[in-house]
Protein backbone atom coordinates (compact mmCIF):
# COMPACT_ATOMS: atom_id res chain seq x y z
CA UNK A 1 0.00 0.00 0.00
CA UNK A 2 2.95 2.32 0.80
CA UNK A 3 4.63 1.32 -2.18
CA UNK A 4 1.63 2.47 -4.50
CA UNK A 5 1.43 5.90 -2.84
CA UNK A 6 4.78 6.71 -3.46
CA UNK A 7 4.62 5.77 -6.63
CA UNK A 8 1.57 7.86 -7.70
CA UNK A 9 3.01 10.68 -5.83
CA UNK A 10 6.43 10.60 -7.52
CA UNK A 11 4.36 10.14 -11.31
CA UNK A 12 1.80 13.63 -9.97
CA UNK A 13 5.47 15.36 -9.02
CA UNK A 14 6.11 14.45 -12.47
CA UNK A 15 3.41 15.42 -13.92
CA UNK A 16 3.88 19.01 -12.44
CA UNK A 17 7.24 19.12 -13.65
CA UNK A 18 5.95 18.65 -17.18
CA UNK A 19 3.30 20.64 -17.14
CA UNK A 20 5.29 24.14 -15.92
CA UNK A 21 8.55 23.28 -17.60
CA UNK A 22 8.11 24.69 -21.31
CA UNK A 23 8.57 22.05 -24.01
CA UNK A 24 11.34 22.13 -26.34
CA UNK A 25 10.13 19.20 -28.59
CA UNK A 26 7.44 18.79 -30.96
CA UNK A 27 6.15 15.00 -31.59
CA UNK A 28 5.30 15.63 -35.56
CA UNK A 29 4.07 12.21 -36.75
CA UNK A 30 4.73 7.95 -36.18
CA UNK A 31 4.88 6.55 -39.85
CA UNK A 32 4.71 2.70 -40.43
CA UNK A 33 4.34 3.03 -44.05
CA UNK A 34 1.00 0.76 -43.97
CA UNK A 35 -2.89 1.99 -43.62
CA UNK A 36 -3.13 -0.83 -41.16
CA UNK A 37 -0.75 -3.42 -39.84
CA UNK A 38 -1.58 -7.24 -39.80
CA UNK A 39 -0.92 -9.66 -36.94
CA UNK A 40 1.85 -12.35 -36.71
CA UNK A 41 3.83 -9.42 -39.50
CA UNK A 42 6.99 -7.50 -37.99
CA UNK A 43 7.42 -4.09 -39.04
CA UNK A 44 9.44 -1.08 -38.94
CA UNK A 45 8.29 2.30 -37.61
CA UNK A 46 9.64 5.75 -37.23
CA UNK A 47 8.66 8.81 -35.12
CA UNK A 48 9.49 12.26 -35.70
CA UNK A 49 10.60 15.11 -33.45
CA UNK A 50 10.87 18.64 -34.25
CA UNK A 51 13.16 20.36 -31.60
CA UNK A 52 12.28 24.13 -31.17
CA UNK A 53 15.38 24.54 -29.21
CA UNK A 54 18.55 23.31 -29.40
CA UNK A 55 19.02 19.84 -27.18
CA UNK A 56 21.43 17.31 -26.41
CA UNK A 57 22.11 13.55 -25.52
CA UNK A 58 18.15 12.68 -26.95
CA UNK A 59 16.91 9.61 -26.66
CA UNK A 60 13.53 8.16 -27.93
CA UNK A 61 11.90 5.06 -26.75
CA UNK A 62 8.78 3.19 -28.13
CA UNK A 63 6.71 1.57 -25.18
CA UNK A 64 2.89 -0.40 -25.84
CA UNK A 65 0.37 1.43 -23.99
CA UNK A 66 -2.13 -0.01 -21.73
CA UNK A 67 -4.14 -2.99 -23.49
CA UNK A 68 -1.40 -2.63 -26.63
CA UNK A 69 1.27 -4.75 -23.84
CA UNK A 70 -0.63 -8.18 -24.68
CA UNK A 71 -0.75 -7.76 -28.19
CA UNK A 72 2.23 -5.69 -29.42
CA UNK A 73 6.06 -6.96 -28.74
CA UNK A 74 8.95 -4.34 -28.99
CA UNK A 75 11.82 -5.47 -30.80
CA UNK A 76 13.85 -2.67 -31.20
CA UNK A 77 12.36 0.12 -28.75
CA UNK A 78 14.97 2.12 -28.13
CA UNK A 79 17.05 5.04 -30.66
CA UNK A 80 19.50 7.60 -30.18
CA UNK A 81 19.49 11.03 -31.91
CA UNK A 82 22.26 12.51 -29.85
CA UNK A 83 22.44 16.15 -30.54
CA UNK A 84 19.75 18.06 -32.50
CA UNK A 85 20.18 21.65 -33.61
CA UNK A 86 16.24 23.46 -33.34
CA UNK A 87 15.95 23.57 -37.46
CA UNK A 88 16.99 19.60 -37.21
CA UNK A 89 14.58 16.80 -37.05
CA UNK A 90 15.19 13.89 -34.99
CA UNK A 91 13.68 10.28 -36.06
CA UNK A 92 13.47 7.70 -33.94
CA UNK A 93 13.26 3.70 -35.72
CA UNK A 94 11.75 0.78 -33.95
CA UNK A 95 10.59 -2.68 -34.81
CA UNK A 96 7.65 -4.02 -33.35
CA UNK A 97 5.69 -7.38 -34.05
CA UNK A 98 1.76 -7.53 -34.37
CA UNK A 99 0.91 -11.20 -32.06
CA UNK A 100 -1.17 -13.73 -33.95
CA UNK A 101 -3.75 -13.52 -31.42
CA UNK A 102 -4.22 -9.56 -31.74
CA UNK A 103 -7.72 -8.44 -32.34
CA UNK A 104 -8.48 -6.08 -35.33
CA UNK A 105 -8.74 -2.58 -33.24
CA UNK A 106 -6.64 0.12 -32.84
CA UNK A 107 -3.70 0.49 -30.27
CA UNK A 108 -1.75 2.71 -28.35
CA UNK A 109 1.80 2.91 -28.37
CA UNK A 110 3.77 5.75 -26.20
CA UNK A 111 7.01 7.65 -27.53
CA UNK A 112 9.33 9.00 -24.93
CA UNK A 113 11.87 11.26 -25.78
CA UNK A 114 14.87 12.17 -22.95
CA UNK A 115 17.11 15.38 -23.54
CA UNK A 116 19.26 17.50 -21.83
CA UNK A 117 18.79 20.75 -22.18
CA UNK A 118 20.90 23.99 -20.02
CA UNK A 119 22.34 20.92 -18.21
CA UNK A 120 19.19 19.79 -16.60
CA UNK A 121 17.39 16.62 -18.39
CA UNK A 122 13.84 16.88 -19.27
CA UNK A 123 10.99 14.18 -20.54
CA UNK A 124 8.35 14.36 -23.01
CA UNK A 125 6.09 12.34 -24.77
CA UNK A 126 2.89 11.35 -26.78
CA UNK A 127 0.76 8.50 -27.03
CA UNK A 128 0.09 7.57 -31.15
CA UNK A 129 -2.49 4.84 -32.28
CA UNK A 130 -1.70 2.35 -35.04
CA UNK A 131 -5.00 0.34 -36.67
CA UNK A 132 -3.96 -3.19 -36.45
CA UNK A 133 -6.41 -4.92 -39.50
CA UNK A 134 -6.36 -8.67 -40.79
CA UNK A 135 -5.43 -9.32 -44.37
CA UNK A 136 -7.42 -12.32 -45.88
CA UNK A 137 -5.48 -14.89 -47.84
CA UNK A 138 -6.57 -17.70 -49.63
CA UNK A 139 -6.27 -21.41 -50.88
CA UNK A 140 -7.93 -23.42 -52.95
CA UNK A 141 -8.34 -27.67 -52.55
CA UNK A 142 -9.89 -29.64 -54.80
CA UNK A 143 -10.20 -33.57 -55.31
CA UNK A 144 -7.33 -34.56 -58.26
CA UNK A 145 -9.24 -37.23 -59.66
CA UNK A 146 -12.65 -36.92 -61.48
CA UNK A 147 -14.36 -39.09 -63.72
CA UNK A 148 -15.62 -38.52 -68.00
CA UNK A 149 -18.92 -36.73 -68.20
CA UNK A 150 -20.39 -34.53 -65.93
CA UNK A 151 -18.57 -33.76 -62.68
CA UNK A 152 -20.05 -31.42 -59.42
CA UNK A 153 -17.33 -30.56 -57.38
CA UNK A 154 -17.05 -29.20 -54.24
CA UNK A 155 -13.71 -26.83 -53.92
CA UNK A 156 -12.62 -26.26 -50.51
CA UNK A 157 -11.08 -22.33 -49.74
CA UNK A 158 -9.59 -21.93 -47.03
CA UNK A 159 -8.54 -18.81 -45.55
CA UNK A 160 -4.81 -18.93 -44.01
CA UNK A 161 -4.79 -15.12 -43.04
CA UNK A 162 -6.19 -13.02 -40.49
CA UNK A 163 -8.72 -10.81 -42.04
CA UNK A 164 -11.82 -11.86 -43.58
CA UNK A 165 -12.26 -12.35 -47.60
CA UNK A 166 -15.66 -10.64 -48.95
CA UNK A 167 -16.86 -11.62 -52.03
CA UNK A 168 -15.26 -14.72 -53.29
CA UNK A 169 -15.13 -15.54 -56.54
CA UNK A 170 -13.50 -18.18 -58.62
CA UNK A 171 -14.02 -18.02 -63.03
CA UNK A 172 -12.18 -20.36 -65.38
CA UNK A 173 -10.71 -20.16 -69.00
CA UNK A 174 -12.34 -22.85 -70.91
CA UNK A 175 -9.99 -23.01 -73.71
CA UNK A 176 -9.98 -26.79 -73.47
CA UNK A 177 -12.35 -28.81 -75.44
CA UNK A 178 -11.93 -31.72 -73.39
CA UNK A 179 -12.46 -29.51 -70.01
CA UNK A 180 -14.32 -26.70 -69.35
CA UNK A 181 -16.57 -25.44 -66.63
CA UNK A 182 -20.26 -24.86 -66.32
CA UNK A 183 -20.46 -22.52 -63.52
CA UNK A 184 -18.10 -20.28 -61.85
CA UNK A 185 -17.73 -20.47 -57.93
CA UNK A 186 -18.68 -18.11 -55.42
CA UNK A 187 -18.80 -17.14 -51.45
CA UNK A 188 -19.93 -14.65 -49.74
CA UNK A 189 -16.92 -14.19 -47.14
CA UNK A 190 -14.30 -16.76 -45.21
CA UNK A 191 -13.09 -15.68 -42.17
CA UNK A 192 -10.04 -15.96 -41.16
CA UNK A 193 -9.32 -19.94 -40.18
CA UNK A 194 -12.11 -20.89 -41.95
CA UNK A 195 -12.77 -23.64 -44.41
CA UNK A 196 -15.92 -23.39 -47.09
CA UNK A 197 -17.23 -25.31 -49.97
CA UNK A 198 -17.40 -24.12 -52.84
CA UNK A 199 -19.79 -25.97 -55.49
CA UNK A 200 -18.66 -26.30 -59.12
CA UNK A 201 -19.82 -28.75 -62.41
CA UNK A 202 -17.44 -29.65 -65.06
CA UNK A 203 -17.41 -31.55 -68.42
CA UNK A 204 -14.66 -33.81 -69.01
CA UNK A 205 -14.59 -35.72 -72.67
CA UNK A 206 -12.02 -38.01 -72.26
CA UNK A 207 -9.49 -39.59 -70.61
CA UNK A 208 -6.81 -38.21 -69.66
CA UNK A 209 -4.86 -34.95 -67.62
CA UNK A 210 -5.30 -31.85 -68.13
CA UNK A 211 -5.26 -28.31 -66.86
CA UNK A 212 -7.62 -25.57 -66.10
CA UNK A 213 -7.05 -22.16 -65.91
CA UNK A 214 -8.83 -19.89 -63.18
CA UNK A 215 -8.48 -16.66 -61.55
CA UNK A 216 -9.89 -16.22 -57.62
CA UNK A 217 -10.53 -12.72 -56.53
CA UNK A 218 -11.83 -11.10 -53.49
CA UNK A 219 -12.26 -8.14 -51.82
CA UNK A 220 -10.37 -6.70 -47.98
CA UNK A 221 -12.64 -5.69 -46.03
CA UNK A 222 -10.40 -2.40 -45.15
CA UNK A 223 -8.52 -0.35 -47.72
CA UNK A 224 -4.69 -1.92 -47.49
CA UNK A 225 -2.36 0.60 -48.72
CA UNK A 226 0.59 -1.28 -49.92
CA UNK A 227 3.73 0.86 -50.68
CA UNK A 228 4.86 0.81 -54.38
CA UNK A 229 7.59 3.00 -54.55
CA UNK A 230 9.89 5.42 -52.30
CA UNK A 231 11.55 8.56 -54.09
CA UNK A 232 14.37 10.68 -52.36
CA UNK A 233 15.44 13.74 -53.86
CA UNK A 234 18.43 16.48 -52.34
CA UNK A 235 16.93 20.02 -52.53
CA UNK A 236 18.76 23.41 -51.48
CA UNK A 237 20.60 23.15 -48.18
CA UNK A 238 21.24 19.58 -48.05
CA UNK A 239 17.51 19.15 -47.01
CA UNK A 240 16.46 15.58 -48.65
CA UNK A 241 12.72 15.05 -49.65
CA UNK A 242 10.95 12.02 -49.74
CA UNK A 243 7.95 10.85 -51.72
CA UNK A 244 5.71 7.53 -51.33
CA UNK A 245 3.84 5.94 -53.73
CA UNK A 246 1.14 3.32 -52.60
CA UNK A 247 -1.41 1.52 -53.89
CA UNK A 248 -4.57 0.02 -53.00
CA UNK A 249 -4.91 -3.53 -52.37
CA UNK A 250 -8.81 -3.76 -51.23
CA UNK A 251 -9.31 -5.91 -54.50
CA UNK A 252 -6.78 -9.23 -54.46
CA UNK A 253 -7.05 -11.58 -57.90
CA UNK A 254 -4.80 -15.07 -58.06
CA UNK A 255 -4.39 -17.06 -60.87
CA UNK A 256 -3.64 -20.46 -61.00
CA UNK A 257 -4.58 -23.88 -62.21
CA UNK A 258 -6.70 -26.88 -61.66
CA UNK A 259 -4.75 -30.03 -62.99
CA UNK A 260 -7.29 -33.27 -62.99
CA UNK A 261 -6.49 -37.01 -63.73
CA UNK A 262 -9.39 -38.18 -65.84
CA UNK A 263 -10.69 -41.91 -65.76
CA UNK A 264 -13.34 -43.24 -66.95
CA UNK A 265 -17.07 -43.17 -66.07
CA UNK A 266 -17.60 -46.82 -65.59
CA UNK A 267 -14.06 -47.29 -63.75
CA UNK A 268 -15.87 -49.79 -61.31
CA UNK A 269 -18.83 -52.24 -60.56
CA UNK A 270 -20.65 -52.74 -57.76
CA UNK A 271 -23.67 -55.18 -56.62
CA UNK A 272 -24.19 -57.40 -53.83
CA UNK A 273 -24.09 -60.85 -52.48
CA UNK A 274 -28.25 -60.58 -51.73
CA UNK A 275 -30.59 -58.05 -51.54
CA UNK A 276 -33.09 -59.11 -49.19
CA UNK A 277 -32.49 -58.75 -45.36
CA UNK A 278 -34.48 -59.66 -42.07
CA UNK A 279 -35.42 -57.32 -39.53
CA UNK A 280 -34.12 -56.60 -36.23
CA UNK A 281 -31.19 -58.73 -36.83
CA UNK A 282 -27.35 -58.06 -37.38
CA UNK A 283 -26.45 -59.72 -41.00
CA UNK A 284 -23.18 -59.88 -43.10
CA UNK A 285 -24.36 -56.91 -46.16
CA UNK A 286 -21.71 -57.70 -48.39
CA UNK A 287 -20.80 -55.90 -51.46
CA UNK A 288 -19.34 -57.25 -55.26
CA UNK A 289 -16.29 -54.59 -56.19
CA UNK A 290 -15.07 -55.18 -59.61
CA UNK A 291 -12.21 -52.99 -60.99
CA UNK A 292 -12.37 -51.88 -64.84
CA UNK A 293 -9.75 -49.32 -64.73
CA UNK A 294 -6.40 -49.85 -63.37
CA UNK A 295 -4.79 -51.50 -60.24
CA UNK A 296 -5.85 -49.39 -57.48
CA UNK A 297 -6.56 -49.24 -53.63
CA UNK A 298 -10.19 -49.07 -52.65
CA UNK A 299 -11.94 -47.45 -49.37
CA UNK A 300 -15.15 -48.24 -49.05
CA UNK A 301 -17.11 -46.44 -46.43
CA UNK A 302 -20.85 -46.88 -44.81
CA UNK A 303 -23.11 -43.95 -44.17
CA UNK A 304 -25.92 -45.52 -42.47
CA UNK A 305 -27.03 -48.68 -40.56
CA UNK A 306 -23.48 -50.34 -39.48
CA UNK A 307 -22.64 -52.15 -36.96
CA UNK A 308 -19.09 -51.81 -35.70
CA UNK A 309 -16.75 -51.02 -38.01
CA UNK A 310 -18.28 -49.09 -41.47
CA UNK A 311 -14.92 -48.16 -43.18
CA UNK A 312 -12.41 -50.73 -45.02
CA UNK A 313 -9.70 -50.72 -47.16
CA UNK A 314 -9.37 -53.28 -50.07
CA UNK A 315 -6.39 -53.58 -52.92
CA UNK A 316 -8.26 -54.99 -56.63
CA UNK A 317 -6.05 -55.61 -59.82
CA UNK A 318 -7.51 -54.05 -63.19
CA UNK A 319 -10.24 -56.59 -64.03
CA UNK A 320 -10.65 -58.69 -61.05
CA UNK A 321 -13.85 -58.77 -58.71
CA UNK A 322 -13.20 -58.77 -54.87
CA UNK A 323 -15.76 -59.20 -51.47
CA UNK A 324 -15.93 -56.57 -49.03
CA UNK A 325 -18.56 -57.03 -46.32
CA UNK A 326 -19.95 -55.48 -43.36
CA UNK A 327 -22.20 -56.02 -40.38
CA UNK A 328 -25.74 -54.19 -40.57
CA UNK A 329 -28.61 -53.95 -38.66
CA UNK A 330 -32.27 -51.86 -39.29
CA UNK A 331 -35.18 -51.77 -37.67
CA UNK A 332 -36.73 -50.03 -40.62
CA UNK A 333 -39.24 -52.43 -42.85
CA UNK A 334 -39.28 -52.14 -46.90
CA UNK A 335 -36.85 -51.08 -49.26
CA UNK A 336 -33.85 -49.31 -47.36
CA UNK A 337 -31.38 -47.08 -49.12
CA UNK A 338 -27.52 -47.81 -47.57
CA UNK A 339 -25.52 -44.51 -48.70
CA UNK A 340 -21.89 -46.01 -49.89
CA UNK A 341 -18.51 -43.65 -50.37
CA UNK A 342 -16.58 -45.04 -52.27
CA UNK A 343 -12.41 -43.60 -52.89
CA UNK A 344 -10.03 -44.43 -55.30
CA UNK A 345 -7.23 -42.29 -56.79
CA UNK A 346 -8.10 -39.19 -54.53
CA UNK A 347 -11.62 -39.52 -56.16
CA UNK A 348 -15.03 -39.50 -54.35
CA UNK A 349 -17.93 -41.34 -55.63
CA UNK A 350 -21.67 -41.59 -53.79
CA UNK A 351 -23.51 -44.63 -54.57
CA UNK A 352 -27.05 -45.63 -52.73
CA UNK A 353 -27.51 -49.62 -52.33
CA UNK A 354 -31.07 -50.02 -52.09
CA UNK A 355 -31.90 -53.57 -50.34
CA UNK A 356 -35.13 -54.91 -49.28
CA UNK A 357 -35.68 -55.91 -45.12
CA UNK A 358 -38.36 -57.77 -44.46
CA UNK A 359 -39.97 -59.21 -41.60
CA UNK A 360 -39.15 -62.98 -40.32
CA UNK A 361 -42.29 -64.91 -38.74
CA UNK A 362 -41.67 -67.51 -36.08
CA UNK A 363 -44.22 -70.12 -35.34
CA UNK A 364 -44.65 -71.83 -31.85
CA UNK A 365 -46.81 -74.50 -31.16
CA UNK A 366 -49.14 -73.68 -27.66
CA UNK A 367 -52.04 -74.65 -25.39
CA UNK A 368 -51.26 -78.68 -26.56
CA UNK A 369 -53.88 -80.85 -25.55
CA UNK A 370 -53.09 -85.22 -25.92
CA UNK A 371 -56.04 -87.29 -25.56
CA UNK A 372 -57.02 -91.24 -26.68
CA UNK A 373 -54.90 -94.74 -25.96
CA UNK A 374 -53.02 -95.90 -29.31
CA UNK A 375 -54.96 -93.43 -31.64
CA UNK A 376 -54.03 -89.84 -30.15
CA UNK A 377 -56.07 -86.63 -30.93
CA UNK A 378 -53.38 -83.99 -30.75
CA UNK A 379 -55.11 -80.29 -30.44
CA UNK A 380 -53.77 -76.94 -30.02
CA UNK A 381 -52.90 -73.42 -31.26
CA UNK A 382 -50.12 -72.60 -33.50
CA UNK A 383 -48.84 -68.86 -32.53
CA UNK A 384 -46.81 -66.25 -35.20
CA UNK A 385 -44.37 -64.28 -32.57
CA UNK A 386 -42.22 -63.01 -35.28
CA UNK A 387 -42.05 -59.65 -37.16
CA UNK A 388 -43.69 -60.68 -40.17
CA UNK A 389 -46.82 -63.17 -41.83
CA UNK A 390 -46.47 -66.55 -42.46
CA UNK A 391 -48.45 -67.62 -45.62
CA UNK A 392 -49.89 -71.28 -46.08
CA UNK A 393 -49.38 -72.16 -42.90
CA UNK A 394 -49.98 -76.43 -42.46
CA UNK A 395 -49.07 -78.47 -39.65
CA UNK A 396 -48.44 -82.05 -40.20
CA UNK A 397 -47.15 -85.26 -38.68
CA UNK A 398 -44.05 -86.60 -39.58
CA UNK A 399 -44.03 -89.69 -40.83
CA UNK A 400 -42.30 -92.87 -38.73
CA UNK A 401 -42.58 -96.25 -38.55
CA UNK A 402 -44.36 -96.13 -35.43
CA UNK A 403 -46.62 -92.71 -36.08
CA UNK A 404 -48.75 -93.10 -38.80
CA UNK A 405 -51.50 -90.35 -39.30
CA UNK A 406 -55.18 -90.81 -39.67
CA UNK A 407 -58.02 -89.25 -41.54
CA UNK A 408 -59.64 -87.06 -41.50
CA UNK A 409 -56.84 -84.64 -39.53
CA UNK A 410 -53.70 -86.10 -41.25
CA UNK A 411 -52.65 -82.61 -41.78
CA UNK A 412 -54.01 -79.75 -40.69
CA UNK A 413 -54.14 -76.10 -42.87
CA UNK A 414 -54.10 -72.93 -40.79
CA UNK A 415 -53.87 -70.72 -43.88
CA UNK A 416 -52.29 -67.36 -43.49
CA UNK A 417 -50.61 -66.16 -39.86
CA UNK A 418 -49.71 -62.31 -38.87
CA UNK A 419 -47.83 -61.21 -36.77
CA UNK A 420 -48.84 -61.40 -33.19
CA UNK A 421 -51.61 -63.41 -34.52
CA UNK A 422 -52.60 -67.61 -33.68
CA UNK A 423 -54.59 -70.01 -35.25
CA UNK A 424 -55.92 -73.83 -34.07
CA UNK A 425 -55.33 -76.90 -35.39
CA UNK A 426 -56.59 -80.42 -34.79
CA UNK A 427 -54.27 -83.39 -35.86
CA UNK A 428 -55.09 -88.04 -35.48
CA UNK A 429 -52.40 -90.74 -35.77
CA UNK A 430 -51.95 -93.79 -33.95
CA UNK A 431 -48.70 -94.58 -32.04
CA UNK A 432 -46.63 -97.98 -31.29
CA UNK A 433 -45.85 -99.01 -27.38
CA UNK A 434 -43.23 -97.12 -25.75
CA UNK A 435 -43.47 -94.02 -27.63
CA UNK A 436 -43.13 -90.81 -26.08
CA UNK A 437 -42.37 -88.12 -28.61
CA UNK A 438 -44.63 -87.25 -32.07
CA UNK A 439 -42.53 -85.11 -33.79
CA UNK A 440 -44.67 -82.67 -36.27
CA UNK A 441 -43.82 -80.50 -39.32
CA UNK A 442 -44.73 -76.80 -39.71
CA UNK A 443 -44.37 -75.45 -43.42
CA UNK A 444 -45.46 -71.97 -44.93
CA UNK A 445 -43.90 -69.28 -46.76
CA UNK A 446 -42.32 -65.98 -45.87
CA UNK A 447 -42.79 -62.55 -47.63
CA UNK A 448 -40.37 -63.45 -50.28
CA UNK A 449 -42.45 -66.55 -51.03
CA UNK A 450 -39.68 -68.91 -49.77
CA UNK A 451 -40.89 -71.91 -48.70
CA UNK A 452 -39.77 -72.56 -44.92
CA UNK A 453 -39.67 -75.87 -42.77
CA UNK A 454 -39.34 -76.18 -39.10
CA UNK A 455 -39.88 -78.94 -36.61
CA UNK A 456 -41.37 -79.20 -33.33
CA UNK A 457 -41.43 -82.55 -30.74
CA UNK A 458 -44.61 -82.99 -29.13
CA UNK A 459 -43.41 -85.27 -24.98
CA UNK A 460 -46.13 -87.32 -24.18
CA UNK A 461 -44.64 -88.08 -21.37
CA UNK A 462 -44.32 -84.92 -20.19
CA UNK A 463 -48.16 -84.35 -20.86
CA UNK A 464 -49.09 -87.57 -18.66
CA UNK A 465 -46.96 -86.25 -15.88
CA UNK A 466 -48.63 -83.07 -16.06
CA UNK A 467 -51.90 -84.50 -15.83
CA UNK A 468 -50.99 -86.53 -13.08
CA UNK A 469 -49.98 -83.96 -10.88
CA UNK A 470 -52.91 -82.54 -11.64
CA UNK A 471 -55.12 -85.33 -10.31
CA UNK A 472 -52.06 -85.60 -6.98
CA UNK A 473 -53.35 -81.49 -6.93
CA UNK A 474 -56.91 -82.46 -6.72
CA UNK A 475 -57.09 -84.77 -4.42
CA UNK A 476 -54.88 -83.22 -2.12
CA UNK A 477 -56.95 -80.37 -2.43
CA UNK A 478 -60.31 -82.35 -1.38
CA UNK A 479 -58.62 -83.62 1.79
CA UNK A 480 -57.92 -80.59 3.23
CA UNK A 481 -61.12 -79.65 2.25
CA UNK A 482 -62.51 -82.41 4.00
CA UNK A 483 -60.41 -81.78 7.20
CA UNK A 484 -61.01 -77.59 6.91
CA UNK A 485 -64.99 -78.81 6.95
CA UNK A 486 -65.19 -81.34 10.03
CA UNK A 487 -62.98 -79.25 12.51
CA UNK A 488 -66.00 -76.64 11.49
CA UNK A 489 -68.59 -78.85 12.18
CA UNK A 490 -66.62 -79.71 15.47
CA UNK A 491 -66.08 -76.51 16.73
CA UNK A 492 -69.76 -75.59 16.08
CA UNK A 493 -70.73 -78.17 18.16
CA UNK A 494 -68.59 -77.21 20.53
CA UNK A 495 -69.44 -73.64 20.92
CA UNK A 496 -73.42 -74.66 20.94
CA UNK A 497 -72.79 -77.04 23.86
CA UNK A 498 -70.45 -73.83 25.71
CA UNK A 499 -73.94 -71.92 25.25
CA UNK A 500 -76.20 -74.57 26.29
CA UNK A 501 -74.39 -75.07 29.53
CA UNK A 502 -73.77 -71.49 30.22
CA UNK A 503 -77.67 -70.89 29.71
CA UNK A 504 -78.83 -73.58 32.58
CA UNK A 505 -76.04 -72.19 34.90
CA UNK A 506 -77.67 -68.95 34.35
CA UNK A 507 -81.21 -70.07 34.65
CA UNK A 508 -80.44 -72.18 38.29
CA UNK A 509 -78.81 -69.74 39.65
CA UNK A 510 -81.48 -66.78 38.52
CA UNK A 511 -84.02 -69.19 40.15
CA UNK A 512 -82.37 -70.15 43.52
CA UNK A 513 -82.18 -66.11 43.99
CA UNK A 514 -85.90 -65.52 43.55
CA UNK A 515 -86.65 -69.11 46.05
CA UNK A 516 -84.79 -66.93 48.81
CA UNK A 517 -86.34 -63.99 48.44
CA UNK A 518 -89.63 -65.85 49.14
CA UNK A 519 -88.83 -67.52 52.05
Amino acid sequence: MKKNIVVFLLLMLLLAVTISTNSAVKFTSIDFKNQYLEPSKTYDLWAVIDPEENINNTILTLKPYLYSKDYIEIIKGVDEEGNLFSSEKGVGHFIIKIKENAPPKDYKLIVQCNYEKDGKYYLENRVFTVPVRGIPSLVVEYPSTIVEGTNTLYLTVSNKGTGEAQNVKIEFNNDNENIYSLSDGYINYIKPGENKLMKIKLICNQEGTYKLPYKLTYNNPYDNLQLKTKTESVQTGNVVSTSYSYENQKVVEKTGNLIFKVIPKNNYNINLLKYTYPVKKINNFTILLKNNYENTTYTIKLGKYFIGTNEKKIYINKGEEKNITFKIKTDQKGVVSIPLIITSDNLETYKNITINVVGEPQLVLTGIDISGGNEKTITGDISNIGTSNANGVLVKFKKTKDITPIRPYENYFVGTLDSNDYGSFELHCSIGKNINKIPIIITYRDEDNNLIEKEDIIELNLRNNINNDNVNFKNNNNISNSIILYGAIIISALFILFVVVLGIYLFYKYYKKEKYIEE
